[in-house]
């Protein structure tokens, strides 16, 4: 028993680090909440963002039809050049909205996770990174096939 005394400084101070290392429910429902809110905040931010490029983008093709009226060869050139430049940032504003969603709902899945311990958290941690990284292949493969119809439009 003598010899447990000394020890027990250290006992004490292992058994809270352990106890501190997961968090209660409670706990981990603020953190999902506010990486709830923080996503929607930064999805609606990026959405904002697209729109006013695309706003823009659609802007010139407007103007762009309405010289087309001119049945001119080069005002059809115009118009072709500007539909393909509105392709492109539309697809690079939904890549960066896409991203930014993924993002969030990344950051959502691991604020869940934070609950469990050990493997279980591991594990959820993995599966959150692995749809973070399926998304985001998604989102790419996605704008990179508008990329090329966009090259390609005439």
């Amino acid at each position: 028993m003598n010899r447990l005394i000394p020890m027990m400084p250290v006992l004490a101070l292992a058994a809270l680090l352990l106890a501190g290392c997961t968090e209660t429910p409670s706990e981990t429902s603020k953190d999902v909440q506010k990486a709830k809110v923080d996503a929607s905040q930064d999805a609606s931010a990026a959405r904002e963002a697209a729109n006013k490029k695309e706003v823009k983008a659609d802007e010139k093709v407007a103007a762009a039809r309405h010289d087309y009226s001119d049945t001119s060869a080069a005002a059809n050139e115009k118009l072709t050049e500007a539909e393909s430049k509105a392709m492109v940032v539309k697809a690079n504003t939904s890549f960066d909205v896409a991203k930014t969603e993924a993002k969030g709902r990344h950051k959502i899945a691991v604020e869940k996770c934070g609950a469990l311990t050990d493997v279980d958290k591991k594990a959820c941690v993995s599966a959150a990174d692995a749809k973070l990284a399926l998304d985001e292949a998604n989102a790419t493969a996605e704008r990179d096939a508008t990329l090329v119809m966009a090259e390609r439009h005439d």
